[in-house]
């Protein structure tokens, strides 16, 4: 009905009853005025001051005669003067013409549930069983989007889930869907049978938001039973928007069409000749999705109508040290893949019955940008390893999304090292001279380009799903079946105890990638932050220094080079550890064995490999011991002493750990249900972060953590308290000299 159709009825109905004095209608003006107002001031809660609007005006407006109570007819009767217009210009649509129909006359009408599953749980197709299991009929056609940490189990039939098809199966396929990413959708080409099973290690992952607000409000909280609506206390089934929490922000994993038609291509090529695909791209353009998916497609392809799927497997080249899939930041990895990967990197951060890492390199920087020539040689020694041990299997290489500069030098000179079959660039805008340098460097290669992964609302920025990989990592649990997390803060688990002194040192010394520090600032360098344990397999690592290591400190000043015969002896046999030690390393004033780089060292990738990372929990000067924080076993540890080889620890540009630093504040608040933004800073950075102990609850936070001395690295802001001007880290400029800055 059009407003001009509404106004002559109201017309026509007024004319059998009294009209409402001036005074009501302008109250019922003055009524809607201020509730307008404060509709238009909080847009985020339209929907609800609309209501309180139309509620406001049906009690304060009394006529002899009840008119309808919809808002439009009350509205247009009380509308004759210039204000209301402009009430209403604000709040349609617009084109505010007097023909559009009465739901769009006022404000539009609230946003529609969106629709996420289109299975329909009834008494045919949904059966609970014990232990929190559902058991689920799935019609050809029918879609399923689960928020939460769940189990699924095929009993007859095929499903697909994130690329990965599964068939029917005793093994169950364990699957986190975190609010943060986009929610995987199961979806069944023929009629299936399956079971939903709740995540034993769930409560644990979930945990570890008492210890960081980077961890709440990600997973599904609900009682613990499971219900006819497929409610669990792990996940929940999604049939509409509204399942999901309030004001949550859910979204499905959405694979375009030209993805799909890309990844079957490559898997019916996989069948004649093992392939190996290399995806590049802007950064947020959906690389990592797309590989994942990729994989999955290439592993469950290969061994759905395999005689011998056990055998199957697909090896994944992460060149990506700022989100690495497998490995802690700053670490690039060749990992062999044999079971889809259904969760995001930081609900599995070690090595599971599914991911095996091969061989993997600290580079201790985000980017490749701190040391593009180390960093070549990283990606070449591991390609090495691959075509040595396993090349037989499909390829997949992520790399990161620098592709301008030195960063598209370093994409061209990947793709002729490494030559992979294929050359996916993950966007179709360009930048164009990028992609016209990529595509002259694949000579052998096939080179195509996909649309970006669209456009997704992210809760965690790049900088905290860092951060939340780290986290996750150093309270992982070593486990055979499902991975574990320590509950409670760092602080109170028990560190490994490095002796750094004495003849039976446990690290062969402390190395710096690309910076220097003086040796009496290295104990303060590395107190509090993320090291690299790295295993010199042999003393040729020691390339810079490899050609003086073996001249003993102790020989004769007035001895020539004839009567050392160095030559020979370089030659035949490399130096000793221990002799290259006192050659290489400078003791510091707390006698912590610190390698001199001032001459550009680097430890040679070929004769090394990373361990993984560790924390430094702190500096025992008096009994001469390093206490760090590491999920690296002493078992990997004792095998590196039987190999023969030493361990380094390597510093660089790894993020500050700051989450570590304040998971105890958090932890004795106990707001657990506090906002999971909170005290998340919107810009992503991990310099600093601010602590109003005013807003978290518990009796012991104040009075344990009243002075910034108590907890080291924290400043505590209380009140309105700021950081002063320059407080912040200082960065270099690096725009000097080149626009509006002439030269004398």
């Amino acid at each position: 009905m059009s407003a001009f159709a509404l106004r002559k009825k109201l017309q026509a109905q007024q004319s059998q009853n009294a009209p409402p004095s001036i005074d009501q209608a302008s109250l019922t003006v003055t009524t809607i005025l201020t509730d307008t107002k404060k509709s238009v001031s909080t847009p985020q809660k339209k929907g609800r001051k609309t209501k309180a609007t139309q509620h406001a005006s049906v009690e304060q407006k009394e006529t002899p005669t009840q008119l309808n109570e919809a808002s439009p007819v009350q509205a247009s009767f009380v509308s004759p003067g210039p204000n209301l217009d402009r009430i209403h210009q604000s709040a349609r649509s617009p084109s505010p013409s007097l023909d559009e129909d009465e739901e769009d006359y006022i404000t539009k009408a609230p946003a529609q549930p969106v629709n996420f599953s289109s299975f329909r749980p009834s008494k045919s197709n949904f059966r609970p069983k014990s232990n929190g299991v559902s058991q689920l009929n799935l019609d050809e056609g029918e879609r399923l989007v689960i928020f939460g940490s769940y189990g699924i189990r095929v009993k007859s039939g095929e499903v697909t889930i994130y690329g990965a098809t599964l068939g029917a199966s005793d093994n169950v396929s364990w699957v986190h869907a975190p609010q943060s990413h986009a929610l995987p959708v199961i979806r069944c080409s023929n009629e299936a049978t399956l079971e939903l099973h709740p995540h034993p290690s769930a409560q644990d992952l979930k945990a570890l938001g008492l210890l960081s607000p980077l961890f709440r409000k990600l997973w599904w909280g609900s009682p613990n039973s499971s219900s006819p609506s497929g409610c669990s206390e792990t996940y929940q089934i999604l049939y509409t928007s509204e399942d999901g929490p309030k004001r949550a922000i859910l979204q499905d994993l959405k694979s375009p069409p030209e993805w799909n038609r890309e990844i079957a291509a490559l898997v019916a090529a996989r069948n004649s000749a093992p392939s190996s695909v290399m995806i590049t791209g802007p950064k947020s353009s959906g690389k990592s999705t797309f590989g994942k998916i990729l994989t999955n497609r290439l592993l469950t392809g290969i061994q759905t109508h395999a005689k011998k799927p056990s055998k199957g497997g697909v090896v994944v080249l992460d060149l990506d040290p700022g989100q690495p899939e497998y490995c802690g930041a700053g670490q690039i990895a060749l990992t062999l893949v044999t079971a889809p990967v259904l969760s995001p990197s930081f609900c599995r951060p070690l090595d599971a019955l599914g991911a095996r890492i091969i061989r993997s390199h600290a580079l201790a920087s985000l980017s490749p940008a701190s040391d593009p020539e180390l960093y070549t040689e990283m990606a070449l020694d591991l390609i090495t390893h691959y075509r040595n041990a396993f090349g037989s299997y499909p390829l997949v290489i992520n790399t990161p999304g620098w592709i301008q500069g030195t960063g598209l030098d370093l994409l061209v000179s990947l793709i002729s090292e490494l030559r992979p079959s294929e050359v996916i660039y993950m966007s179709l805008t360009g930048p164009t001279d990028t992609v016209e340098a990529l595509q002259g460097a694949c000579k052998a290669a096939r080179f195509s380009t996909l649309p970006s992964q669209p456009s997704q609302n992210s809760l965690r920025s790049a900088a905290h799903l860092r951060a939340m990989q780290t986290m996750a990592y150093f309270h992982a649990e070593p486990a055979r079946d499902h991975p574990r997390w320590f509950k409670r803060p760092l602080t109170a688990m028990a560190p490994l105890q490095v002796r750094f002194r004495g003849t039976n040192r446990g690290i062969f010394g402390v190395l710096c990638y690309d910076f220097q520090t003086q040796p009496d600032l290295v104990a303060d360098a590395i107190n509090g932050t993320v090291l690299a344990a790295v295993e010199v397999e042999s003393t040729k690592a020691f390339r810079d220094v490899e050609a003086d290591a073996h001249v003993p400190n102790h020989i004769d000043d007035e001895a020539t080079p004839m009567d050392l015969d160095v030559g020979e002896t370089s030659q035949a046999k490399p130096p000793p550890f221990d002799l290259l030690q006192k050659r290489t390393t400078t003791l510091t004033t707390e006698g912590i064995p610190y390698i001199d780089t001032s001459y550009g060292l680097t430890l040679d990738p070929r004769y090394s490999r990373s361990l993984g990372l560790v924390l430094v929990r702190g500096i025992d000067i008096e009994n001469g011991d390093l206490h760090l924080l590491s999920p690296i076993t002493t078992t990997q540890i004792e095998e590196v002493r039987a190999r023969g080889g030493q361990i380094v620890l390597v510093s660089g540009k790894f993020d500050p750990p700051s989450w570590a630093y304040m998971e105890d504040l958090y932890f004795q608040s106990g707001d657990e249900d506090a906002d999971g933004n909170e005290g998340i800073g919107l810009d992503g950075q991990a310099e600093g972060t601010d602590i109003d102990l005013e807003n978290m609850r518990g009796d012991n936070t104040t009075g344990t953590y009243g002075s910034t001395g108590s907890v080291p690295w924290i400043e505590v802001l209380t009140r309105n308290q700021k950081r002063g001007a320059g407080s912040k880290v200082w960065r270099v400029r690096r725009d000097l000299g080149r626009v509006g800055i002439s030269a004398d």
